[in-house]
Order: C-alpha cells, then structure tokens, then sequence
C-alpha cells in the first residue's frame, strides 16, 4: 500500500542548536534538534505525526478529526491547530473534568474552536470505544470522521520522525555534525519507530535511543516493534526491526499525572544555562535521564549526542505557581 500524500504543516528543518555551556560542564558535545519551533501553535513533534495522518484523512475524504488525551495534551492542541488551519472540525476526548477555568493546551484547544468530551477514568481506560461512539455520531449528523490514536502513535504518524530522520541525515550530509546518538522522549515510542525506520533507509549513523516518561519499558520497547512491523507490511519498507531497541529506563517517576520538584528545577537551570525550555511532562523528564547518563558516564552515547526537542511549551502554564515557588527560593539563597 502507498505511503499517505504528506502535508506540508511544519516548519522544516528544524535547527540544531549546541549547548556551549552544559557541553562543557558534561565533557561531551551536546545538541537539540528544535522540534520545539515546527510552528507557534502547531509546535512539537505532534504536526509531523500529523502531516502524514492528516493526509491521510484527507484522502478518505474526512471532515471531522478525532483523537484523545489528557487535558494538557500537546496532541490534541496540534490536531485542535492544524483543524482550525484546514477548515476541518476537531472533536476531543479528553481524561479529565471540565476545568473552573481553562489553561495551557486546554485553553488554547478551545481558543481554536475544538470540541471537548470530558472523559471520567474508567472511560478513558477504554477510550479507542468513546472515540469510535464519537466517530458514530458524526457520521449519523452526515459528517466523515477519522480517528487520530491518542499521540497520533500507529504506523502512520510514525512516518513523521520517519521523514525527521531523512531531515537529519540531509543537515549531517550539509556540514552538521555526525552524532553518535540521536535521543528522543517516549511515551507509546512511535516517534522512535520512525526515527529507526528512517535510520536504515536514509543511512543515518549513531544509535537511536528512547528515554520512557511514563510507563514501564518493555511495552515501550513493544509498541516499536510492533509499528515498525506493521509499517515493514503496509508500505513495504526494505528494511528490518533492529535486534536491539535502546532506551534509558527510570525516568519515569509518577508518569504524565507527575511533575516532581527535580523536573522543575532541570527546567528552570536550562532555561538559565542556555535560554531553552523544555515542558513538565515528556522533554524534561527524558532530559534529565540523558544528562543523568551522561554525568555518571560522559562516553555513554559516545562524544555528539543529539536531544530531539519535541516541544510541549504550553504545559508549563498550568505549573505556575509552583515554579513561582521555586523560582522566588532560589533568588532569596
């Protein structure tokens, strides 16, 4: 089967940015590829997931997206984004009571017009089906739905960090440095699935490695396999699932549902160190275990190592008031 028409969403490429300051303090040669500017609203590795799942959508015909997640979810603000774009309807499943005030990604799902269904626990636990019954009244109102999966995590949107890869390789072959480890958070790990299968068909060197934000390993290090195997049988790839699916384990802390006060601290010391930010839930927690690796081991990932930064500004809003905390103890020591 045909890979899906691409839409042209992102701003591509994206820089990479060395971090002078933190390169020198950790002994090693450290970048961020700036997935944190493929747009304003659009930000983050969702819109490549999406330029690919929303082709797709498009080719059936669709006028209305679906998809789920928390009620800070980057995904569903990039699918709220790239809908008001298109002139598309956007309908969200969203784990979490209807707030007193709205804030962050929430906010701005509902500034772009996007419909939110509030989802109880237990009904998110089986939320492919409440995105299906969603899918079933747009199509008794006459609409045409398609279902985006929470994250946009299936072999399609993998596609996107596929052509992230291909983008990397073509910056190293034009004068950027040669890494020898590309590093990337994972929460379901399709963004590393198509960071591997990009790996082998655009030659990129050094290992692709995943750092787990939420859940345990191993459904992680399964999930890739499973999208590379499946995008290996729907689009008929010549290339073969790696041996070895490398990730850094024990960083995950409480999940999404928990931000400790170190991942606060990281944020703000970088923030600065090097006039970056990073959001609560996925880039500073993978982060912290790439510069935890590196400063018990500097060789780890070998002397270039690239940070996909994969955006996810807006969460760090709801937080305000602990990290005015947290930045008020620091100036009074």
């Amino acid at each position: 089967m045909a890979v899906p028409a691409r839409l042209e969403l992102a701003l591509a490429p994206t820089p990479l940015l060395k971090l002078e300051r933190l390169s020198r303090r950790l002994g090693v040669e450290l970048y961020l590829k700036r997935d944190d500017l493929t747009g304003l609203l659009e930000s983050g590795n969702k819109v490549r997931k999406l330029e690919f799942l929303v082709g797709e959508a498009l080719q059936q015909g669709a006028d209305t997206l679906i998809t789920c997640g928390t009620l800070q979810s980057n995904c569903c603000r990039a699918v709220s984004a790239v809908a008001a774009r298109l002139g598309l309807r956007a309908l969200l499943a969203i784990k979490g009571e209807r707030p007193a005030a709205y804030d962050g990604n929430l906010l701005l799902d509902r500034l772009l017009g996007a419909e939110v269904r509030y989802c109880s626990d237990a009904e998110f636990a089986r939320v492919g089906d409440v995105m299906e019954a969603i899918a079933d009244e747009v199509r008794a109102r006459g609409g045409r739905p398609y279902i985006i999966p929470e994250s946009g995590a299936n072999e399609v949107g993998a596609l996107g960090y596929l052509e992230c890869a291909v983008e990397l390789s073509e910056q190293i072959q034009h004068g950027a440095p040669r890494f020898d480890a590309v590093v990337i958070s994972a929460f379901s790990g399709g963004s590393q699935a198509g960071l591997l299968m990009g790996k082998q068909l655009a030659g990129l060197p050094g290992e692709i490695v995943g750092v787990p934000i939420a859940g345990p390993a191993e459904p992680v290090r399964d999930h890739i396999v499973r999208t590379m195997e499946t995008a290996i049988r729907r689009f008929g790839f010549s290339i073969e699932v790696p041996k070895t699916v490398y990730l850094l384990d024990g960083y995950q802390g409480g999940g999404r549902a928990e931000v400790p006060d170190a991942e606060l601290a990281l944020i703000v010391g970088l923030a600065r160190e090097e006039g970056v930010v990073l959001d609560p839930i996925y880039t500073a927690k993978a982060f912290r275990g790439l510069v935890d690796t590196l400063a018990r081991d500097p060789k780890a990932l070998g002397q270039r190592v690239c940070f996909i930064h994969t955006g996810g500004l807006f969460g760090l809003f709801p937080l305000r008031e602990r990290l005015s905390g947290l930045i008020d103890r620091e100036a009074e020591q």
